[in-house]
């Protein structure tokens, strides 16, 4: 009865907003609230029976989908974790299985269907959703501000304590490699993130200064400019926006003396393929939490930062302003002088004590969050 209580308050915020047409939408459309899990069930059935008599129950479900790709590509980070520790018997449910290609940390891959997840959990498996942080739509911003790196959250998510390396992974082939050779010295270099899933404006350095830096270089480096389609384009550079694929990118950036860019999935990919990398971090989020040491990560930590809005700024985003061309190009400068060396490494220590107090964290905010978005539909 509290299920269908609970459909019967959303019918009425459906009502409430967009009338008895939408009503009827609702009731008409896919999103059924009643007949669509039934519907969902038996789509994904078939699949579900053939990958369990395959591979049989798996302790742990990894649910990707939702995430963005970013994140999606740091679970590779725990996967490892977890091999090393020898509990491979997980799976994980993604968008983008082309990440996990050639990965011996991942045992199976399963397509997004939906509910995938809940009917796992029927069989008694344990479903890690990894996300490390909730949205607050009062503030704009992401909260609990995370205290320890993305991955460490992330691993502690899945029960992973110890030692753990703070890097993705992304395997490319010999042939892959080869192919992500452009021009001979080959700098990558984007132009902008607002194309990404969940675009942010304040991770976002602004054209010009991208220009900038390609204006001060180009006579040295030869530039590949890689991302979406949408992007913005760069003068002087080669352009591959919208023209490779996700490992295609990878092996472009393997290849590349370094990346020049900002917070975001290419900023993790490039660590994945073991190339250096300059990063515009302004002051949204601390190069702690989300970077990796062995790139030049350009940080403002001006009064207000790190503040983990998204797109409202009070303060003009000067955290991003104060970053110039001149500070990115001597970057550039140093990290391509240590093109071809080994890249260092960043770990942290998971304690028990620190998985409850962070999962206590992620909880309140959650709880906290759930008013805010109720009343956007009141």
């Amino acid at each position: 009865m509290a299920g269908l209580a609970k459909k019967v308050r959303t019918l009425r915020r459906v009502a409430q907003r967009y009338g008895m047409s939408g009503v009827r939408s609702a009731i008409r459309d896919r999103v059924n609230p009643f007949t669509q899990p039934v519907v969902d069930y038996a789509k994904l059935l078939p699949a579900a029976v053939v990958l369990l008599a395959r591979h049989g129950k798996p302790a742990r479900f990894f649910n990707a989908v939702g995430a963005g790709i970013g994140d999606d590509l740091l679970l590779t980070s725990v996967f490892h974790e977890l091999r090393r520790r020898g509990r491979n018997n997980f799976w994980v449910r993604t968008t983008r299985p082309e990440l996990y290609q050639h990965n011996e940390d991942v045992p199976v891959v399963v397509p997004p269907l939906e509910r995938f997840d809940k009917l796992v959990k029927r069989v008694g498996t344990s479903v890690v959703y990894p996300w490390y942080t909730s949205y607050h739509p009062a503030f704009d911003r992401d909260d609990p501000t995370p205290e320890q790196h993305l991955i460490s959250i992330m691993c502690q998510k899945a029960g992973i304590t110890g030692t753990v390396t703070l890097r993705p992974y992304l395997h490319l082939t010999d042939e892959e490699k080869r192919l992500g050779v452009r021009a001979p010295r080959q700098v990558a270099i984007m132009s902008s993130g607002l194309d990404a899933k969940h675009a942010m404006r304040n991770k976002n350095w602004s054209l010009e200064k991208y220009q900038g830096v390609v204006s001060a270089l180009r006579d040295r480096y030869d530039f590949v400019q890689v991302g979406s389609r949408n992007d913005p384009s760069l003068d002087g550079v080669l352009d591959l926006r919208g023209k490779t694929s996700l490992r295609e990118t990878a092996a472009v950036l393997h290849r590349s003396l370094a990346f020049v860019g900002q917070v975001g999935f290419l900023m993790h990919l490039a660590r994945a393929v073991d190339c250096r990398a300059v990063i515009v971090y302004g002051g949204r989020e601390t190069p702690s939490q989300s970077g990796y040491r062995c790139n030049e990560n350009l940080y403002s930590a001006v009064h207000c930062s790190p503040c983990w809005r998204l797109n409202t700024c009070p303060y003009h985003r000067m955290c991003l302003e104060r970053i110039d061309v001149h500070h990115v190009v001597d970057a550039l400068e140093r990290q391509v002088a240590r093109a071809g060396t080994t890249l260092e490494v960043d770990t942290d220590t998971i304690t028990d004590e620190l998985i409850v107090r962070n999962a206590a964290r992620y909880e309140q905010a959650v709880e906290a969050h759930k008013f805010a978005w109720a009343a956007l539909y009141e």
